[in-house]
């Protein structure tokens, strides 16, 4: 006899690179789930560039027996995937059919998946800060257990509140108040701008705790650094390992290596907060850091992934059930053979990489000054945008003060941005024109 197997859950990872349109609205911008997913609906009819070009889901390798032992299956979808469950089905007297699954699923299943990359594509559109302590990865999770509280249906920690005494680069985010999310960058005259963003929940740095055992630390905005301790302790405060370095010239990064004998780590470890180490680095002339960090095993697979997602069966939040108190799946049939309630649809929203897109004459000749200026600036014979603008797959417009669309070319999807004095840029040559003329 066949085996059935129905749908446990779904996530949707949505990024702003694939999921905008022409006007330069995106799918962040729809409150509604069903709104999001007729959003998406719309994206995939179109045939227009989308992001299982770029990556996949997988099962980490040690834990294919996790998927096997529970009767678990991985299937990718369009941006996304699902988690499958082998499963009986038994019809009530109302007509209603459910679903339980053969094996029962413990409270304390963890549920592992790698967000693959094929290409280096995600790295460059992607939003991410422009200068990192640690190359560290997303950990994607329905349990606040190691990287804090979300909201459903949401994967991505909470975003940290706005902190007065930090120093924020363009495009970073912070939290102003309830649904108040910000991002960050300086307009041309280094004025600090906060300018609102539409959505709920974003990755965010937060996220970033995945770290190999042997890593690079970048020392940054330090000068004549010469040693340093790394000190690793647990969620109770005990020290696990310490590492001293020392340099006779100046260090700008360090190369750690912590004993894997000493340390817990995903997927393979038992899970719970002592996967969590704060990492401390100090050095004798007051250098000083500290950082959260879970370790993942396998090198190799975290280098060339986005980060994990790590789903647990009973989460500690609520809004994220997948199975009844009764062990049967949240979805059921009615008796007219609809799905009622639907399979429950998780998601990830991650934010493309936004610059300012400068216009230079291919010959090298200086741009006519004044032109669009409401949507551009004048500046050492480029015209630069006024606004950070996100990368996209597709041409976006520009909007005008009277909502008109204006169209000017778009950075190629190829093309690398530029970091100049703290702001990013990219960089779109183009050919003297009635669009742009040259200064006489």
């Amino acid at each position: 006899m066949k085996t059935l197997y129905k749908s446990l859950f779904e996530i949707k990872l949505y990024h702003e690179f694939y999921q905008t349109e022409k006007s330069g609205n995106n799918i962040f911008e729809l409150a509604n789930q069903l709104d999001r997913l007729d959003f998406l609906f719309k994206k995939f009819q179109s045939f227009e560039d989308y992001i299982n070009d770029d990556i996949d889901f997988l099962t980490p390798e040690s834990q294919e027996d996790i998927f096997k032992n529970n009767n678990l299956k991985l299937l990718p979808t369009y941006s996304g995937c699902k988690i499958l469950v082998a499963v009986r089905a038994k019809k009530l007297p109302s007509g209603m059919t459910t679903y339980e699954p053969i094996n029962p699923l413990s409270d304390n299943l963890l549920i592992p998946i790698l967000i693959y990359k094929k290409s280096s594509k995600l790295n460059e559109v992607s939003n991410a800060k422009m200068n990192s302590f640690m190359n560290a990865y997303y950990l994607f999770s329905n349990d606040a257990t190691l990287s804090g509280n979300r909201n459903s249906p949401y994967l991505t920690a909470d975003v940290s509140d706005f902190d007065a005494a930090k120093t924020y680069e363009q495009g970073e985010i912070a939290k102003f108040g309830s649904n108040d999310i910000r991002t960050f960058y300086s307009d041309i005259s280094d004025t600090k701008i906060w300018k609102p963003i539409a959505g709920q929940a974003y990755a965010n740095e937060n996220d970033r705790l995945l770290v190999p055992p042997n890593f690079i630390y970048n020392f940054l905005n330090a000068n004549n650094i010469t040693n340093a301790t790394f000190k690793l302790k647990n969620s109770t405060g005990t020290l696990v390992q310490k590492i001293n370095v020392k340099s006779v010239n100046p260090m700008s990064r360090a190369q750690i290596v912590w004993d894997p004998k000493l340390i817990r780590m995903l997927p393979d470890d038992p899970y719970n907060d002592q996967l969590l180490y704060d990492l401390e680095v100090t050095n004798t002339t007051g250098y000083s850091q500290n950082h959260k960090v879970v370790f993942y095993k396998n090198e190799s697979e975290l280098r060339n992934s986005v980060g994990l997602i790590l789903f647990k069966v009973k989460s500690n939040i609520n809004g994220f059930k997948i199975i009844d108190a009764s062990g049967k799946l949240i979805s059921r049939k009615n008796q007219f053979n609809i799905i009622d309630p639907p399979t429950p649809i998780f998601e990830i929203n991650i934010r493309s990489k936004s610059s300012f897109w400068r216009y230079v004459n291919n010959k090298s000749k200086a741009l006519k000054t004044g032109i669009f200026p409401d949507l551009l600036n004048s500046t050492d014979g480029t015209l630069i945008s006024k606004l950070p603008r996100p990368l996209t797959s597709n041409i976006t417009l520009y909007q005008n003060p009277d909502s008109s669309f204006l169209y000017l070319p778009n950075p190629s999807s190829n093309s690398n941005c530029r970091i100049e004095n703290n702001k990013i840029y990219s960089e779109i040559m183009v050919p003297e024109s009635d669009l742009f003329p040259l200064e006489p």
